[in-house]
């Protein structure tokens, strides 16, 4: 299994006081080996994606942290 750190775009405020919901997941799964982690916390955002499985956003916040992390542009729909 792979993990890819994604990259930071906004880091969460630190005013911020977030508790991450017991219900809290990935925001996307796929069949694959590598999990996509938040820059900030390294909470999994995308996790069991194929090498060449695109994205159909550009960021994601962390469910986690709040943080806006940015996917590999080469795999962006």
């Amino acid at each position: 299994m792979s993990n890819i750190i994604l990259k930071l775009t906004h880091a969460p405020s630190e005013m911020e006081d977030r508790e991450m919901p017991r219900h809290a997941g990935p925001l996307f799964r796929g069949s694959g080996d590598i999990d996509y982690l938040c820059g900030n916390c390294g909470f999994a955002i995308a996790e069991h994606m194929g090498a060449k499985q695109h994205f159909m956003l550009n960021h994601a916040s962390c469910a986690a942290c709040g943080a806006t992390n940015e996917f590999p542009p080469d795999l962006c729909s």
